[in-house]
């Protein structure tokens, strides 16, 4: 195509860019917005319950039959499951990246499908579930009531009734949970002494409840076939039993002289909590708290708005006394993120604009690029609409500084033609077609050297891979439609906008000509003393690859940058043991604490769990929700929680753990680091825990440690009861009646079913509260023997007092302990995660595994990539080139002047104290681009001018005086640009510094001292090439 084509059709180039404007509108308004790509591996959760069994009973009949069968399931990376002394089983299953989560789930249900057959029949009967895991918290929803009537049992169970099933509806959503949960249960609160007196046991009563309380078929009166009948009639009959009077008049045992014992005789029936396991709250009140969760690819802020209008109807219909609140939005975090992108995008924009004025001095030349730039970035968004992206942190970080590279095309294009226009005399038109004939090549060979370096690193695998993806095909997609515009529409601009200089610049504008004409003149003085001293030069590039590689291995290495997102968890920790009453005192006290603090706004508590060990009465975990960043009187959060940390270190009679969320939201539990220690061989639970307090005892000397903490539980004080196996055969009572009897006295025994509220509740059987409280009460627990006799189950064995673990962690199928904390300040996680490993490699016998779960995972398979990112950038830029210019020789010109921005980069974000991070890395690689497109606009004019007949010296000359000013302007336009990065505050803020910081010293430094390399490389290879045609 002729490049006056488009030229004389400016119509046909109005519209193209038209057409691309609204593509990129519509995109932009159906995007979704989120704070991350989709990066997060898909996870399976399963659960099921055993009451009334310790850890290790629930460890050998549900956690290992049920690991057997799920270890080795397609794609799957690890597995961690939690066997808990309140009789709780929990597993996740974390798969590869690219497993499909729906495929996985339902793998998953298949083999727990075999394994069912090898679990006890309770654990079945109570129901084993598996859901996709919903890795993004969107924000928590608490009904709150002053009113004492409406207690915590009421509201829970109010919000599920009448809220949660609601919230499930909206497109969306992915799961709620009741946190802390109080639903409803039928409870039959038995008192044994009175129950043996009448000769009965708990069997007795479970077979009564099962009998009476059932839904059974009666049948129907004319069914066919049959003659003589006119109507059908179904008959029907009380199903299950609803009300606690019907539960009361439940017949256990009637005597042939009439007198009947019903439930209420030796039982007290009530409707109550299933389960007091946990209790839930917020700022000291009593509180339903419903955890709502997002469907991956859904638009959070989409989904957010119309949970708030749900909630908003249905609080219409709320009883006087109940209210709600949203104390935790984690839209808040992203919009105030997002609309600081955006506020960075707008301020780069009008840098930019400043600087191509400054540099083109005429608002007829620099009203061109003003429009071209809109149209770029705008048109970007349908694109990534059509790639299935989103508008989230690392796409429009990837268009603030697409805003720099885009830039350059028009600059380019503008600055060539008004040159022309002047030197040569030509009309605005003519100088426009001779520019452009120039140029096409150029712009294309520029365009696609940016997308050879962007492009390839997005098919790295992994979360790397993902990130790397969002970010380079955004960049790639902005640079091809720059060159679309700048081939179609800039042309036509500047043949219709341009007119000749025809007077004095102002003091201004010649003050910049005078500095630029200068900086050129001494840009040559340069080229000249760097080509007659050239060992110095290859000497100074010996030191920059050194360099290089020291950085390489001195700046600290990280996933991802830190960010203050709003909040933070603290964990209290009471003696193992403690009760729920206990751990409730110490939680409101540190709750009253921190509500005084002038920063904090909520806090969420629920008191009987914990992040690291699930259920637990001994622990309370508690979500401390800041104020908004602009009303806080701290600007840190880490400062917040010192403080915080600093207070409640003083309770005497509990520990306490601060940590940040993760990072990444459903990639491990905290923002800190996960190492797993494993029990191989045959290492004893004892020799585990031996091996944890080693580590955290050496650990504790490091400097590069923070808030170090184990999952694991130091023993807990268990009654052992160690049955007579023949004196119960002597006395025929089966060994199954005496652990159901003594399970169902003091834990809890699951009967069956009944309906209320259109609802399915469940009904137990417990002792009242003062026959379990201590190991006397034992003395009342009665079996029926052979011939009816009652006989206490103390009769049958002997108790004695032992100690046990509380909570078993396993991490694939090893018995394992998690190591949790973070790195100090000054110290990047990779280093604190390097360290851990060499303490661990040194104290550690060879029978204890050592494993990363969550992010540390990740981090530690995806680290080391800069290297490999680099060097592919590096090999696809010399590809391209080598075939555009065919030739092998010239691409190294441009290819050897890289690593002196690259230097430049590492040492900056040294000196500003930032980590080598997937931030950084991506930086990188846009550096890598950038500087790749000025040393091609040498080069390239360069080899024009050795085409003509002229030295490679004198080319190379003349090349660097014709270009040096649309380098520095289009690279002075991408360096202000990055000032809104480099200074970034709020939400968000570490992203952005991470990104431009680097970026914005390696061009700082191209500018300086890379672009006097160009030339002499250029000079050098021409050299060689002569020398080894003469051979």
């Amino acid at each position: 195509m002729k490049s006056d084509f488009f030229i004389d059709r400016p119509v046909l180039s109005a519209v193209l860019s038209i057409l691309i404007v609204i593509v990129g509108c519509i995109g932009l308004v159906m995007l979704p917005v989120d704070q991350y790509p989709q990066i997060v591996p898909p996870v399976v959760r399963i659960s099921a319950s055993y009451p009334g069994a310790d850890a290790q009973t629930v460890t050998q009949a549900v956690a290992t039959p049920i690991e057997q069968q799920l270890n080795g399931s397609p794609g799957m990376i690890y597995m961690e499951s939690s066997s808990t002394n309140t009789g709780s089983f929990s597993a996740m299953v974390t798969f590869d990246i690219d497993t499909d989560p729906d495929l996985a789930a339902v793998d998953i249900q298949n083999r727990l499908k075999m394994a069912e057959s090898r679990l006890p029949a309770e654990v079945v009967q109570n129901g084993i579930s598996v859901e996709k895991q919903a890795a993004s918290k969107l924000m928590t929803i608490t009904l709150l009531s002053s009113d004492p009537k409406y207690d915590e049992i009421y509201l829970s169970n109010y919000a599920t009734l009448n809220v949660q099933d609601m919230l499930r509806r909206i497109p969306g959503v992915g799961s709620i949970s009741n946190v802390g949960s109080r639903y409803y249960a039928m409870q039959i609160w038995v008192q044994p002494d009175k129950l043996a007196d009448m000769g009965l046991t708990v069997q007795d009563l479970q077979s009564a409840i099962k009998d009476q309380n059932r839904e059974s078929a009666a049948g129907v009166l004319g069914q066919a076939p049959i003659r003589d009948a006119d109507i059908t009639i179904p008959i029907t009959a009380q199903g299950r039993l609803s009300s606690v009077s019907e539960f009361e008049d439940i017949v256990v045992k009637a005597y042939p002289d009439g007198s009947i014992i019903r439930l209420k005789d030796v039982a007290r029936i009530s409707l109550e909590a299933s389960s007091y396991a946990t209790e839930s709250g917020m700022n000291g009140l009593n509180a339903a708290v419903l955890d709502i969760k997002m469907l991956p690819g859904a638009n959070a802020m989409e989904v957010a708005e119309s949970v708030k209008n749900a909630m908003e109807s249905i609080a219409a219909n709320f009883p006087e006394g109940i209210s709600y609140k949203i104390p935790f939005d984690m839209t808040t975090y992203i919009s105030q993120s997002i609309h600081n992108v955006y506020r960075t995008l707008f301020e780069a924009l009008l840098l930019v604009i400043l600087v191509v004025f400054l540099s083109l001095q005429n608002w007829r030349a620099t009203v061109i690029p003003v429009i071209a730039v809109p149209i770029s970035l705008i048109g970007t968004f349908g694109v990534m609409l059509l790639f299935g992206f989103s508008l989230n942190m690392l796409t429009l970080l990837g268009l603030i500084l697409a805003i720099g590279i885009v830039v350059d095309d028009a600059i380019v294009v503008v600055e060539n033609v008004d040159r022309i226009m002047n030197e040569e005399g030509l009309s605005p038109y003519e100088a426009t077609k001779k520019a452009m004939s120039n140029l096409g090549g150029a712009l294309i060979a520029m365009s696609l050297v940016l997308c050879a370096v962007f492009v390839p690193v997005s098919f790295l695998g992994g979360i790397t891979g993902q990130l790397y993806r969002q970010f380079t095909i955004t960049i790639a997609v902005s640079v091809i439609i720059s060159t679309v515009v700048a081939l179609t529409l800039s042309p036509v601009m500047c043949s219709l906008l341009l007119r000749p200089d025809n007077g004095r610049k102002n003091k201004i504008f010649r003050r910049i000509n005078f500095t630029l004409a200068v900086g050129n003149k001494f840009y040559g003085r340069m080229i000249k003393w760097a080509l007659n001293h050239s060992r110095r030069m290859f000497a100074a590039f010996g030191i920059i690859i050194i360099g290089i590689w020291m950085m390489n291995r001195i700046l600290p290495q990280s996933f991802m940058p830190k960010e203050d997102q709003g909040y933070f968890t603290v964990e209290l920790e009471l003696p193992e043991g403690a009760t729920l009453e206990r751990t409730r005192e110490v939680t409101d006290r540190a709750m009253a604490y921190l509500l005084q603090d002038s920063d904090i706004e909520y806090v969420l508590n629920v008191t009987g769990s914990s992040p690291r060990l699930g259920s637990s009465p001994a622990r309370s975990q508690m979500t401390v929700i800041l104020k908004p960043w602009k009303e806080r009187e701290t600007s840190e959060i880490s400062e917040i929680m010192e403080r915080v940390r600093k207070e409640l270190s003083r309770y005497p009679e509990s520990k306490v753990y601060l940590s940040t969320p993760a990072l990444i939201p459903g990639l491990g539990n905290s923002g800190g680091f996960e190492m797993v220690l494993e029990a191989r061989e045959n290492t004893s639970y004892a020799e585990l825990q031996q091996a944890v307090d080693t580590l955290l005892h050496y650990a504790s000397k490091r400097p590069e440690f923070s808030g170090l903490v184990s999952s694991m539980q130091n023993d807990i004080p268990q009654l052992y009861f160690d049955v007579d196996r023949d004196k119960a055969k002597l006395s025929g009572v089966p060994i199954s009646d005496i652990f159901s009897t003594m399970k169902a006295f003091t834990g809890s025994i699951y009967v069956n079913d009944f309906n209320m509220f259109n609802r399915i509740y469940r009904v137990y059987i417990q002792a009242e509260s003062p026959y379990r409280a201590r190991r006397d009460n034992l003395n009342l627990f009665f079996v029926r023997g052979s011939g009816g006799t009652m006989i206490p189950v103390t009769a049958l064995g002997t108790t004695h007092y032992t100690t046990g673990s509380g909570t078993i962690k396993r991490f694939n199928m090893f018995q394992s302990a998690i190591i949790s904390g973070e790195a100090a300040h000054g110290y990047s996680s990779g280093q604190a995660m390097k360290e851990l490993e060499r303490i661990a490699a040194e104290h550690l016998p060879s029978s204890i595994g050592v494993e990363w779960s969550g992010l540390s995972y990740q981090e530690k398979r995806e680290s080391g990539k800069t290297g490999i990112v680099l060097a592919l950038a590096f090999l696809f830029v010399f590809l391209f080139l080598a075939a555009q210019y065919e030739s092998w020789s010239i691409p190294i010109a441009v290819i050897l002047s890289l690593p002196v921005a690259v230097i430049g980069a590492y040492i900056g974000v040294w000196c500003c104290g930032l980590e080598n991070n997937i931030y950084f890395q991506i930086g990188l690689v846009m550096l890598v681009g950038l500087v790749a497109k000025n040393a091609i606009l040498i080069v390239e004019f360069a080899n024009e001018e050795v085409k003509k007949g002229k030295d490679a010296v004198s080319a190379a000359l003349i090349a660097a005086r014709l270009r040096f000013r649309p380098i520095v302007m289009t690279s002075l336009s991408f360096i202000l640009g990055l000032l809104p990065l480099v200074f970034a505050s709020g939400p968000g803020s570490a992203s952005r510094q991470g990104i431009g910081t680097g970026v914005f010293f390696g061009m700082s430094v191209a500018i300086t001292v890379g672009i006097v390399f160009v030339p002499f490389f250029f000079v050098c290879i021409y050299k060689i090439k002569a020398k080894l045609k003469r051979k």
